[in-house]
C-alpha cells in the first residue's frame, strides 16, 4: 500500500529495532500510513509508530488469540482494521478513533483474511470462506471449501475478466475458485503438508508449507513450474520483491533467494524464536515471533557475512547474526572442550563459565574479519 502521506523526508524513515508490547505470539503484521499493525495471541491488535517503533494504540474486543488482521483503506471506503479471532469472531474498527464499531460471529474459528474487489474474504477452521460488502460491511456469501479441514490462507488473481479467489488449506492444497460463486476450477497439488502462505507474481503463485517447501505453481494451468529448498522448518511467509524471494520460518531464519537460480543469497536471524509472519516495507524486514517479539532490521543484499564454520554454508546479511549465529549454533557444546572450526583456526577453548567470554570475543572477532573478505 502507498503511504505518500506519511513521506516526508529522513525524518520519517523508518528506524531498526524492536517493538515492544505484545506478551504472547505475534500471529500477523501489516504497515498502513507510517503504522505497523500486530496482532497477537495476547487478544490485542496494536498499533506501533514506525520511526519512535513506540506503540500508540491498542485495539480490544476479543475473548481468544487474534490470528490475523488487515487494514481496509481503499480510496472510496471507510477506514477499517478487520481482526479475525479464535473466538470465533471478526472485529471490526475505525482506523482513526481505534472504536470497536461492529463484531461479526461465524460458525469456527476465524483463521486468514484477505480483501480484493471491495470484499473481506475470511477463512475458517471448518474450511468454509465467508465473505463481507466492504462497502456496506454486510455478510455475503459462505463457500464451501476444505471441508473438514481448516482455510490457512487465500489470496487473489485474475483469468481474463473473471476474478480467482486461491484458497490454501491444512488438507496440503490449494483451490483455485471463482472469486464471486466459490466454484472450484482447479486444484493446485504438491506439499505434503499444510499451505501456510502464498504470494501471487503474475500469473504464478508461489506457496509456503510445513513440509519446508516452497513451491511456485502457475494458477492458470496448474502446472508446478518450481521448487526451493533449503529451509529446515515451516515456512510461513513468502514474499516476492523484484528478482528476489524473501522467505520467514519457524527455523528462527528469515531467507532471501534468487528467483532465477533458486539460489539462497542471504539469511537475516537475531530472532530468539520461530517467525511467525513478516512484512517488507521501505527496505526495511518487520518479523513477528512467537515469543511475542517484533523486530526491524534493514534489508542489504549488497553486504554478505559468510560463515566460515567448517561445513556452514550460511551467508548472513547483518554481522550481528553472523556473531549471534557462531555463539548459539556453533559454540554451545556440551562437552568440556570447543575446537574452533572457523577455517584454518585451530584454537582449542575450555567451555567452562569462565572462559565463556573469551569464545564469544574469539567468535566475534572471526565475525569482524569477514566483513573485509565481502563488503
Amino acid at each position: 500500500m502507498t503511504d505518500a502521506s506519511s513521506d516526508h523526508g529522513e525524518d520519517d524513515l523508518p528506524s531498526e529495532g524492536a517493538f515492544e508490547g505484545h506478551q504472547e505470539a505475534v500471529n500477523a503484521v501489516q504497515i498502513y500510513d507510517g503504522l505497523l499493525y500486530t496482532c497477537s495471541g495476547d487478544r490485542t491488535v496494536r498499533a506501533f509508530n514506525l520511526r519512535s517503533r513506540k506503540c500508540v494504540g491498542v485495539f480490544e474486543g476479543h475473548s481468544s488469540k487474534v490470528s490475523c488482521l488487515l487494514v481496509s483503506a481503499a480510496p472510496s471506503l471507510h477506514h477499517r482494521l478487520y481482526s479475525g479471532s479464535s473466538d470465533q469472531t471478526i472485529c471490526c474498527y475505525n482506523l482513526k478513533t481505534r472504536e470497536l464499531e461492529q463484531q461479526f460471529p461465524l460458525s469456527d474459528r476465524v483463521l486468514c483474511l484477505h480483501s480484493r474487489w471491495k470484499t473481506l474474504y475470511a477463512g475458517l477452521a471448518n474450511g468454509t470462506v465467508v465473505t463481507f460488502n466492504l462497502k456496506t460491511n454486510k455478510q455475503m456469501d459462505v463457500f464451501e471449501c476444505h471441508g473438514p479441514r481448516g482455510v490457512s490462507c487465500m489470496a487473489s488473481s485474475q483469468e481474463g475478466a473473471r476474478r480467482i479467489l486461491l484458497v490454501g488449506s491444512y488438507d496440503n492444497t490449494i483451490s483455485v475458485r471463482d472469486a464471486k460463486s466459490g466454484l472450484l476450477l482447479r486444484t493446485l497439488e504438491g506439499h505434503t503438508k499444510t499451505v501456510l502462505c502464498m504470494k501471487v507474481v503474475n500469473d504464478l503463485v508461489f506457496s509456503g508449507s510445513s513440509d519446508q517447501c516452497v513451491y511456485a505453481h502457475n494458477i492458470h494451468t496448474g502446472e508446478l513450474v518450481r521448487v526451493y529448498k533449503g529451509h529446515s522448518h515451516a515456512v510461513t511467509v513468502v514474499s516476492v520483491l523484484g528478482k528476489v524471494m524473501v522467505t520467514a520460518c519457524l527455523d528462527k531464519l528469515v531467507r532471501v533467494y534468487d528467483l532465477q537460480s533458486h539460489e539462497q543469497l542471504q539469511v537475516y536471524g537475531g530472532h530468539k524464536d520461530m517467525v511467525m509472519c513478516m512484512t517488507i516495507h521501505k527496505n526495511m524486514i518487520y518479523t513477528g515471533c512467537y515469543d511475542g517479539s517484533v523486530q526491524a532490521v534493514k534489508l542489504n543484499l549488497m553486504q554478505n557475512y559468510r560463515c566460515g564454520w567448517h561445513g556452514c554454508s550460511l551467508v548472513f546479511g547483518l554481522m550481528e547474526h553472523l556473531q549471534q549465529h557462531l555463539i548459539s549454533d556453533h559454540s554451545s557444546s556440551s562437552s568440556q572442550s570447543l575446537k574452533c572450526r572457523w577455517k584454518k583456526c585451530d584454537e582449542f577453548f575450555c567451555t567452562r563459565n569462565s572462559s565463556k567470554q573469551v569464545l564469544q570475543l574469539h567468535m566475534q572477532k572471526h565475525a569482524e574479519e569477514e566483513t573485509e573478505v565481502e563488503p
